[in-house]
C-alpha cells in the first residue's frame, strides 16, 4: 500500500496521474472561459482594452511630462487578422510569461483598469488558433507567438498538443516605432468567431472607426465630463489590398446626437422656458429654433437619477450611489434616423445597425456587451426610436462578456423606461414622421465632399518653397474694415498667409452647397510659432498643449460678416451645428446671448483653453456648457494684436468669467 501523503498543496500535482487530471482541468476551465465570449466584437474589444488599460497605467506610472497615449490599429481584411499596438507600459519577462494564464490578472482595481478578472488575454490565447504577442521596456523585448489554441482547446480525442509559446516574426509595423509598449495579432477563420472580417461589409477605416467607437472599448464613455486623452490610427487593408487610413482620432464614443443633426439637449429647451418665464413670455410658446427637431438627447447625473426615483425604495437608490450610475438618453422622431445612418452615411451590409434604438450598459467608461429592450409596456415603438446608455462604474459583468448581475440590468431597464418617459413628454419639439427620407444633415453629401477633397490634397499638394516670398512686412493688403462676407474671407487668407494666424491649413472653400469650407488643425515645426507669448506671439497656445508635427482630420469651416447670421440659420435648420467646428467673422454680434455662452480666449485669463494657434472665442451651450464650435473674430483679434493686455478689460465686459 501506498503511504499517503501528510500534506499537499492542491494547486500543484502531487503526481503524474494527478498532473494529467490538474491538465484536463485546465484545459476545461479555459473550454468555459471561451464560452463565456459569443460577440463578434470579442476579439476588438478585449484587444482593446488592454491596449487602453497599458497606455492608461504608463501615464499613471512614469513621470513622462510629453508623454502621449497612442493606439495603432490595423485590420487587414485581405489577410484576415487584426493587430492593436500601443505605445503603454510594457511587460516584464515575468508578467509576459504567466499572462495568458487563466485567472491571472496584473491590473490593480483600485486604479480604474478597465478589465481585472484576468480572462481575456487566456481568450486571446486560446480562442484563436493564431495569437502573436510582443513586448518591448528598456529590460525586455521580445515578439511571439501562440498557434492552434482554439483546435486544442475543441479537440476532444486527445490528438492536438497543448500549444506552446513561440519565437515569431513581427507582423504589425508599427511596433517597431513606439519607444516602450505592446502588440498583439489574432488571425480568424476556420471555428473562430468571427470567421471572416468582411461579414458586416466594412472595408475601410472610417467604417471601422464607427463601429469601433459604437461596439468596443475604444469608443471611451465620458462620465466626469473629462474626454479620453487617448488618440488613436486605423489602418484598414481590403480584400484588393488598397489601404485607408485615419489617424490622429480621439477615443470617444459615437454618441448619436455628434452624428445625427438638429439634436437638441433637453437642458437647453429647459434653460430656454426659464428664461422665457423669467422675462414674462409665455413659455408654452416654443421658438422655431425648438421644433422640427430630429431628436432629443441629455444626460443625467448620479444626483438627477436620485431626485428622479427620489420615491423608490432605499434598496434600489443605494444601487445608484453605489455604482455612481450615470445616463445617456436620445430619443429621435423616427427609426428612418438609424436607417439614414447606417445605410447612408457608414453603408456596411444592408440591414446592419451599427447604431439603433436599445439600452447599452456600460461599465469603467466602456460598453459591455449588445443593446437590449428597452421593457416598454405602452408605446413600445419608442424603445426602437431611444438609445439609452446606463453607466455603472467599477459594477464588473460575469466571466468574459456575459452579461450585468440581475439587480443592475433591473436597475438599468428601470431607468431607461423612466428616460423614454421623459422624452416622448417632449414629442412636440420633434418632427412628423412622415414617409420622407430624413436628412439627418446630408452626412452622405458633406461625408463625400470631405473624402473627395482629402483625395485631391494628397494628389494635387500647392508649395512656393522659394525662401524670397512670404517675407513680414508688418501690413495687410485689404485697406479698410470689412463690409461684407467676402471681405472677411479675403482678411482671413490674408492673415494665414502672413503669418498672424498659424494653427489653420485650409483644404477647400465654397465647394458644397451647405457649408463654406474644409480646414485641418495644424501645429508646425518650429513649435516656438505656436507658443504663447504676450508680446511676440499673443495668439499662440501654451507649451504643454501639443507636440510639434500634428495635423488633424479634416473639419467643417463657416464664413459669415457677423455671427447673428450663422445662428439664425443653426435656427431654421438650414445650417446643423454639429457640423459646424470653426466659424470665422468680423463681428460676434448679440444673438449667441438667446442660446450659447462665449469663452473669450482673448482674456488671458482662459488662455489654458486655446487649443490652437488663432482661436479667438468658444462657443459652449447655454445649459451645461458642452462645447458648440469655435470662432475667430477678426474684429477683436485685431484689437487684441494691436494691444493685448490694454484689451483684457473689455474682454471681461463683453463675455465676463464663465470659466
Amino acid at each position: 500500500m501506498s503511504q499517503f501523503l501528510d500534506r499537499w498543496d492542491p494547486l500543484e500535482s502531487a503526481s503524474n496521474s494527478a498532473a494529467e487530471f490538474i491538465a484536463a482541468a485546465k484545459k476545461k476551465e479555459i473550454y468555459n472561459i471561451l464560452k463565456s465570449y459569443v460577440g463578434f466584437y470579442d476579439p476588438f474589444c478585449e484587444l482593446l482594452q488592454n491596449a487602453m488599460d497599458a497606455v492608461d497605467a504608463r501615464k499613471r506610472e512614469l513621470a513622462e511630462p510629453t508623454y502621449r497615449k497612442q493606439i495603432f490599429i490595423k485590420i487587414n481584411i485581405d489577410e484576415n487578422y487584426i493587430s492593436v499596438t500601443d505605445n503603454g507600459i510594457g511587460f516584464n519577462e515575468d508578467k509576459f510569461t504567466t499572462f495568458l494564464c487563466p485567472n491571472v490578472s496584473f491590473k490593480d482595481s483600485s486604479s480604474g483598469t478597465r478589465g481585472k478578472k484576468g480572462v481575456g488575454a487566456t481568450y486571446l490565447a486560446y480562442g484563436f488558433n493564431f495569437l502573436q504577442l510582443g513586448t518591448k521596456t528598456p529590460d525586455f523585448q521580445t515578439v511571439r507567438e501562440i498557434k492552434d489554441g482554439r483546435k486544442w482547446v475543441d479537440d476532444r480525442e486527445g490528438v492536438i498538443t497543448r500549444p506552446f509559446v513561440t519565437i515569431s516574426t513581427l507582423i504589425h509595423s508599427s511596433f517597431v516605432d513606439i519607444d516602450r509598449g505592446s502588440t498583439f495579432t489574432i488571425k480568424f477563420g476556420g471555428n473562430t468567431r468571427p470567421k471572416d472580417l468582411l461579414w458586416v461589409a466594412a472595408n475601410n477605416a472610417e467604417q471601422w472607426q464607427t463601429i469601433l467607437l459604437t461596439k468596443t472599448p475604444l469608443g471611451d464613455i465620458c462620465v466626469d465630463g473629462v474626454n479620453s486623452d487617448i488618440f488613436f490610427e486605423i489602418e484598414v487593408v481590403d480584400r484588393a489590398g488598397n489601404s485607408t487610413r485615419v489617424s490622429n482620432q480621439n477615443a470617444k464614443y459615437n454618441f448619436p446626437h455628434l452624428v445625427i443633426g438638429k439634436s437638441l439637449d433637453l437642458k437647453d429647451i429647459s434653460a430656454a422656458q426659464q428664461r422665457m418665464i423669467d422675462s414674462g413670455r409665455d413659455p408654452s410658446v416654443i421658438p422655431a429654433r425648438f421644433k422640427n427637431l430630429n431628436a432629443l438627447y441629455s444626460y443625467w447625473s448620479v444626483d438627477d437619477l436620485l431626485s428622479a426615483f427620489r420615491g423608490r425604495d432605499e434598496t434600489f437608490l443605494s444601487l445608484i450611489r453605489d455604482f455612481s450610475i450615470t445616463a445617456y438618453g436620445f430619443f429621435c422622431y423616427s427609426t428612418k434616423i438609424w436607417d439614414a445612418y447606417n445605410d447612408n452615411v457608414v453603408k456596411l451590409r444592408k440591414g446592419t445597425r451599427i447604431l439603433r434604438g436599445g439600452l447599452q450598459l456600460a461599465t469603467n467608461r466602456m460598453p459591455q456587451g449588445d443593446l437590449i429592450t428597452i421593457p416598454l409596456t405602452s408605446n413600445i415603438g419608442y424603445q426602437n426610436q431611444t438609445h439609452v446608455i446606463v453607466h455603472f462604474s467599477n459594477a464588473d459583468p460575469d466571466l468574459g462578456r456575459k452579461g450585468f448581475q440581475p439587480e443592475l440590468r433591473d436597475v438599468a431597464e428601470e431607468i431607461s423606461v423612466h428616460l423614454v418617459n421623459v422624452f416622448k413628454r417632449r414629442r412636440q419639439h420633434l418632427r412628423s414622421d412622415s414617409d420622407d427620407v430624413p436628412a439627418i444633415f446630408n452626412q452622405g453629401a458633406l461625408h463625400e465632399w470631405i473624402r473627395q477633397q482629402e483625395d485631391y490634397e494628397r494628389d494635387e499638394p500647392l508649395s512656393i518653397t522659394n525662401r524670397n516670398f512670404f517675407l513680414p512686412t508688418r501690413e495687410i493688403a485689404i485697406t479698410s474694415k470689412p463690409v461684407s462676407e467676402q471681405d472677411v474671407i479675403v482678411l482671413f487668407n490674408q492673415l494665414i498667409a502672413g503669418g498672424v494666424i498659424r494653427g489653420i491649413k485650409l483644404m477647400a472653400t465654397s465647394s458644397h452647397q451647405q457649408y463654406d469650407g474644409i480646414f485641418r488643425y495644424f501645429v508646425g515645426e518650429p513649435l516656438e510659432h505656436h507658443i504663447f507669448d504676450c508680446a511676440n506671439n499673443p495668439l499662440g497656445f501654451e507649451q504643454s498643449k501639443h507636440r510639434g508635427g500634428y495635423l488633424s482630420k479634416p473639419y467643417v469651416l463657416e464664413y459669415k460678416y457677423n455671427v447673428d447670421a450663422l445662428i439664425d440659420e443653426i435656427a431654421s435648420g438650414e445650417k446643423n451645428e454639429s457640423d459646424i467646428d470653426l466659424v470665422i467673422a468680423w463681428s460676434l454680434g448679440c444673438n449667441w446671448k438667446r442660446r450659447y455662452q462665449v469663452i473669450s480666449l482673448l482674456d488671458l485669463d482662459n488662455l489654458q483653453h486655446r487649443n490652437f494657434h488663432g482661436i479667438t472665442h468658444m462657443i459652449h451651450s447655454d445649459n451645461g456648457g458642452q462645447e458648440r464650435f469655435a470662432v475667430i473674430i477678426l474684429s477683436e483679434l485685431i484689437d487684441y494684436l494691436n494691444d493685448p493686455l490694454s484689451n483684457q478689460a473689455k474682454q471681461k465686459a463683453l463675455y465676463g468669467d464663465l470659466i
